[in-house]
């Protein structure tokens, strides 16, 4: 084979000419691969997920389900150029093959090297162990600072993702920023947005930023963020049996699912409401559904990156509140090591959609114009998930100035309560009113001093004008009668029910009773009629004002609905513990945001003590709401100390405006959220 010198081509001016296949460029001064363009060569690969335990506050790592980490396909993807995002797309190559069984000499079929327990029909699996294979290559034309990327998309059959790329066309920029179409959930269920079912091709897992500096107590500033992983030319080898070698470097490429794991963990849960004995329900009382979930480009979403975007900026962000170890919460502090190698990595922690920073502009009342969000209001016939049930969705992040209920996912629950329909009033949010009597009770206690005022007035008009109760009739008392006494009730009637809002139209009469004349009963009409015109109360009820304006809800079959938004930082990582007037003061309508600007120092209304957050709003409190991909919310609800709304609340109106950190003391659960590689965050709640 000819070989040819770069340097030596160069000074004769022969670099315009191409080489043909025969010919081989030395290439070890100008290029530090050792490859021919056009033939083969062979890289030993590693796939798995970022591996090693890592130190958070609300954070364990586990494998999670066989299911969600089988892989039934794969892409490889080459990129080659200076840098990753700069670099051009090459070729792609199937790698389904190193997943799937194969047949020994005997022709019996042998599971991969990491399968899926015993079954020799298993497909092989990416987690924290890495899957080793030796993928063929054909050498692309390297210039003298090209580098080799590697990319993979991992269960994409018959490209259901819909990701393409043109060869020496497609950066690497604009491939990240291509868009999903599918992410692995069922198909059945993704135009609601979440599913309890993973596809039969599996979920879809592709490569995961990574940074070369670890966070927490120290800022990662300097690190280098990389989510392609550079192919070193002491990983790609002239033979297959070389690259097979046990000595063999290795290209490790780590990946993450594009899906959110979210669960409700069954469990007994303590009711305490006002005048009843403590009970409990069980998982079969309790039902759930997300809401605000995002979507992809077919189901009318504006779309799901192919990865996760990471933005360098985010780096120094950093809560002062928070404990040391968490300060810097964007990069782990626990390093694993890419396999064959020596230099330690740490994972990051959040991630930019496609609707971060909405689809339109940031209306005057603050909200995330984001079209892309789906099931802001949760159907009452859409509580189809059990405690115990798990829910794959889609990542939904957010500028912190978007970090209000109509664009966080939400967990809504509904609990039905024992005894059937009831009723609440205004006032009395966690009083159980079961039927018409009961409410009649409460509102005869608040008409109470309107009742007694009629009474004490009646008793007046009718001693002063004993002898004459009504002088235009010329109507007087039965001779002899020297007293004349009454009562005042309150009627109660029920209109109809609105299922839209849960609220109970209901009118109130004052109603005349148990009239006594020397202690005898009055029975004539008239004689009633008279005392009735003079008290201003009369037997068939005269209609009254709610003099405290109070609503009533009905509760349908006993049924409370609950939300809590889902918090992916956190309490531990991103505290907020300013009060709640601290929204009020600080929201302008013109420049709409949830919390301060400046975060340094923060005083409220008045209020002389100090809220020492960090440098600015972005740095506090980026990321304290919202799910990331690759992620698992576990949500435990431990008490319900409250009865919820009696329908599930619309978050896409005027309700919407409600910051995540201000709820109303009504309807919402907080909750501890704990996140699992699957990163798992565990969420206890209290209602």
């Amino acid at each position: 084979m000819k070989k040819l010198s770069l340097f030596a081509l160069a000074a004769a001016g022969l670099l315009t000419v191409s080489c043909s296949d025969k010919d081989e460029v030395v290439q070890e001064v100008t290029n530090p691969y050792n490859m021919v363009e056009g033939q083969s060569a062979w890289i030993n690969v590693g796939i798995s997920m970022p591996g090693d335990a890592i130190t958070r506050a609300n954070e364990d790592l586990t494998d999670g389900d066989a299911t969600e980490y089988a892989v039934k396909s794969g892409t490889l993807y080459l990129f080659k150029g200076a840098t990753e995002d700069a670099a051009t797309f090459v070729q792609s190559y199937d790698i389904t093959d190193k997943f799937l069984p194969f047949k020994n000499e005997t022709g019996d079929q042998v599971p991969p090297e990491n399968s899926l327990g015993d079954n020799p029909d298993g497909f092989g699996e990416i987690t924290s162990t890495s899957k080793t294979f030796v993928q063929e290559i054909t050498a692309p034309s390297l210039g003298v600072n090209d580098k080799l990327f590697a990319y993979v998309i991992l269960n994409d059959k018959n490209n259901v993702t819909g990701i393409t790329a043109t060869a020496n066309s497609t950066t690497g920029a604009q491939f990240k920023d291509e868009a999903l179409t599918a992410i692995g959930i069922a198909a059945l269920d993704e135009a609601k947005g979440f599913s309890k079912t993973i596809n039969a091709a599996g979920l879809v897992m592709t490569n995961v930023p990574i940074s070369t500096v670890a966070g927490g107590d120290s800022d990662p500033a300097s690190a280098q963020i990389t989510t392609f992983t550079q192919i070193n030319a002491d990983a790609i080898y002239d033979s297959k049996e070389a690259a097979e070698a046990a000595t063999a470097k290795t290209a490790c490429i780590y990946v993450e699912r594009a899906a959110v794991k979210i669960e409700l963990v069954s469990a007994a849960i303590n009711l305490t409401l006002d005048g009843e004995d403590a009970t409990t329900l069980t998982a079969e009382n309790v039902k759930w559904a997300l809401g605000n979930v995002n979507n992809d480009k077919t189901n009318g979403g504006t779309g799901y990156y192919n990865t996760r975007h990471f933005d360098t900026n985010w780096l120094s962000y950093a809560n002062n509140a928070a404990a040391n170890y968490l300060k810097y919460r964007m990069v782990g502090r626990t390093s694993f090591f890419a396999e064959g190698h020596n230099t330690p990595l740490y994972r990051t922690y959040f991630g930019k959609d496609l609707n971060y920073e909405g689809t339109g502009t940031l209306g005057a009342n603050g909200l995330n114009a984001n079209t892309g969000l789906q099931n802001t209001q949760i159907a009452v016939d859409g509580y189809t998930l059990n405690p115990g049930d798990i829910a794959y969705t889609y990542e939904n992040t957010f500028d912190e100035k978007s970090q209000i209920f109509r664009n966080t996912t939400y967990v809504g629950v509904v609990a039905t309560l024992p005894g059937g329909d009831f009723y609440t009033i205004e006032g009395q949010p966690n009083t159980r009113l079961k039927n018409a009597n009961d409410i009649k009770t409460v509102v005869k206690t608040r008409l109470s001093t309107v009742i007694n005022t009629k009474i004490a007035a009646g008793k007046n008009a009718i001693t002063t004008d004993l002898g004459k109760l009504d002088a235009a009739a010329g109507r007087t008392l039965a001779e002899g009668v020297t007293s004349v006494t009454f009562g005042i009730d309150v009627e109660v009637t029920l209109g109809e029910y609105n299922a839209t809002t849960g609220e109970q139209p209901y009118t109130v009469k004052l109603v005349l009773t148990d009239v006594k004349e020397d202690g005898a009963a009055v029975t004539d009409a008239d004689e009633l009629a008279a005392i009735g015109a003079l008290i201003g109360v009369t037997v068939e009820g005269t209609a009254v004002d709610n003099p405290a304006e109070s609503k009533i809800y009905k509760y349908v079959g006993g049924k409370a609905y609950y939300a809590t938004r889902i918090a992916h930082f956190g309490d531990a990582e991103t505290p907020w513990n300013a009060p709640s007037e601290a929204f009020n003061i600080y929201y302008d309508a013109t420049n709409p945001c949830v919390y301060p600007e400046n975060a340094t120092n923060l005083s409220v209304d008045g209020n002389n003590a100090a809220y020492v957050y960090g440098a600015g709003r972005a740095a506090a409190w980026l990321g304290r709401w919202g799910i990331v991909r690759n992620n698992w919310y576990s949500i435990k609800i431990t008490d319900i100390k409250g009865l919820g709304s009696p329908v599930p609340e619309d978050f896409n109106g005027e309700a919407g405006n409600t910051p995540d950190d201000n709820p109303p003391a009504k309807y919402y659960i907080s909750a501890e959220i704990h996140i699992l590689p699957w990163v798992k965050r565990v969420q206890n709640v209290t209602f």
